[in-house]
């Protein structure tokens, strides 16, 4: 078992949790913002229309503008944390700015990809297909305001900056703290457990909780935060356009289908990432992190 650098303290816990609170800051400013913008443009639609209240109006006019808040949630959020990642490395033993630069092999990092994905899609199938949805409270309104918007703005929201957002503070900071203070496995399950209480219901909770200890085993396997980026990012925007290409429904209207679907994802992804953790060393020993 690895040595701890740091002892379990309540001071290092409140340092560990401190991005956490940084990032509810961040997006009840950014939701002010934009709930405030929108009221100002609703109100003299309310207006002349003569319906009741400003809010009612919103939520039922622009559901899809919950993009536009994660949008700017990830636009003053990415920085701050990028910049507090850096301060992070900087303050370990042996880091360099060479070390923040992608050495990767190409196979295991693809391999990561592809089970990233295939777990990503299994578990959306699957969870959709389950009764999780009809009991979870405010699940099926999440889904209906992320997927309100264009393509494009989904893909450049949900698949690009709300994945970057997401892994520079859960799997960056949050996993990176806590493993100074703890040996991987604890921190792998606090860290995806903090994950999927972030995001607000059980169906996604529960997916999130999966995907974030993945992605937690791919930043102690690989080193690098790279990985646990662009595989958030494919596995997102795969989702994506499973979604709106109409391939989901497709496959839950044919249970027997779904149920094929699921057990392919699974076999594949666990195959892929089975590959990931047999090959070779995938990073350059210089940006490894942990002693």
């Amino acid at each position: 078992m690895e040595e701890s650098r740091r002892s379990l303290t309540a001071g290092n816990l409140v340092h560990a949790c401190a991005p956490l609170a940084l990032y509810y800051l961040i997006s009840s400013a950014a939701s002010f913002i934009c709930m405030q913008i929108l009221a100002l443009e609703a109100g003299f639609a309310v207006l002349e229309s003569g319906s009741g209240d400003v809010y009612d109006y919103i939520l039922q006019e622009y559901p899809g503008k919950i993009l536009q808040m994660v949008l700017l949630t990830a636009a003053v959020a990415v920085p701050a944390f990028g910049w507090l990642y850096y301060r992070d490395l900087r303050e370990r033993e042996g880091f360099s700015f060479r070390s923040m630069v992608i050495v990767l092999e190409v196979r295991p990092a693809a391999w990561a990809m592809a089970g990233s994905v295939c777990l990503a899609l299994a578990l959306n199938l699957l969870l959709l297909a389950s009764p999780l949805p009809d009991w979870s409270a405010g699940f099926e309104q999440t889904q209906e305001a992320l997927y309100q918007g264009s393509i494009w703005m989904e893909l450049a929201v949900s698949g690009v900056a709300a994945a970057v957002m997401e892994e520079l503070l859960m799997r960056g900071l949050f996993y990176g703290r806590l493993r100074e203070m703890m040996e991987s496995e604890r921190a792998v399950f606090w860290s995806a457990l903090a994950f999927a209480m972030c995001h607000g219901n059980l169906v996604q909770g529960i997916y999130a909780f999966l995907m974030g200890c993945l992605l937690a085993c791919l930043k102690e396997r690989f080193r690098t935060i790279w990985i646990p980026i662009l595989a958030h990012m494919c596995a997102n925007i795969a989702v994506i356009f499973m979604s709106e290409s109409g391939g989901m429904d497709f496959l839950l209207q044919r249970p027997f289908l779904a149920i094929l679907a699921v057990l392919a994802g699974a076999l594949t992804a666990a195959l892929s990432l089975l590959l990931v953790w047999v090959s070779g060393q995938s990073v350059s020993e210089k940006t490894e992190r942990y002693k």
